[in-house]
């Protein structure tokens, strides 16, 4: 967690501190609650970029695979040299 500071309406703190109270928390958990609400909501009408999703289709292709017939074995023992260890061929598909 990170320290800030904000500025905040009278009234609105006053208002804050009286949800503290009746929930028996402190005002700075009831503000980071509301912060956390608010992301979310943002978040949800635009959610941002994330490079990440791009993996979701790293290993896509046209062919199904059915790794429970042992193939993965196959393709994990064609893969790795036992000397060397993962080899890289040069046919352009890795």
């Amino acid at each position: 967690m990170k320290r800030t500071t904000i500025m905040v309406e009278e009234e609105t703190l006053y208002e804050l501190q009286q949800i503290a109270q009746v929930r028996q928390q402190s005002t700075s958990r009831i503000i980071r609650e509301a912060l956390a609400t608010y992301v979310a909501e943002v978040y949800k009408e635009s959610p941002p970029d994330n490079p990440l999703l791009a993996l979701v289709n790293l290993g896509a292709s046209e062919e199904t695979m059915h790794l429970g017939d042992g193939g993965d074995e196959t393709l994990l023992r064609d893969g790795v040299d036992p000397k060397a260890g993962w080899r890289v061929d040069d046919d352009g598909d890795r």
